[in-house]
């Protein structure tokens, strides 16, 4: 009786740690059931649950190592045989005359699903003083700042340099607006 009791004890335990290791993923009853372990929730809840919970202040973006792994892909088939004759990815790459190109402007109108009127005043008016501005009366004043760049320029310079120079000359500039 006594050997009983324990060989009945130890199923029921090992049946309730199995039990308590695995736990639903998600419930359909339309679709077999699948189990997470409790090691694969502790990840999951560490992965997403805490990141949501963590300051600015504690997430250190300098202790996050970025692997980038190249792989190079493994064709099992020839490639060849599937390309017709002679074939080139590059021909005709450079070929293209853009002065040929006409390029098409579409005018698509928007649509904003609701009435602008409602929220601007009943008196709006986007065009009201667009030539109104008097650009004589604008005084352009040119900030002199010095500018201290903690390093001496003179070593990344060629001997001699001067940044003024060419510029004594005169020269005659023709501006043309449309």
């Amino acid at each position: 009786m006594y050997q009983l009791t324990v060989l009945l004890t130890a199923m029921f335990a090992f049946n309730v740690a199995t039990i308590a290791e695995k736990i639903p993923d998600n419930f359909n009853p339309d679709s077999r059931i699948t189990y997470k372990t409790l090691e694969e929730l502790e990840l999951e809840d560490i992965l997403f649950n805490t990141a949501n919970n963590l300051d600015e202040e504690s997430l250190d973006t300098a202790s996050i190592e970025v692997l980038d792994i190249k792989e190079d892909a493994e064709i099992n088939f020839d490639i060849k045989a599937h390309l017709p004759v002679n074939f080139n990815a590059l021909q005709g790459m450079h070929d293209l005359n853009w002065n040929t190109i006409e390029l098409v402007e579409l005018e698509e109108e928007a649509n904003l699903d609701f009435d602008t009127k409602a929220y601007l005043p009943s008196d709006f008016n986007p065009l009201k003083g667009m030539h109104d501005l008097d650009w004589d009366t604008i005084e352009l004043v040119e900030l002199e700042e010095e500018v201290e760049l903690c390093f001496d320029t003179k070593v990344y310079l060629p001997e001699n340099f001067n940044a003024y120079k060419g510029m004594e000359k005169e020269k005659e500039v023709i501006a043309c607006l449309y």
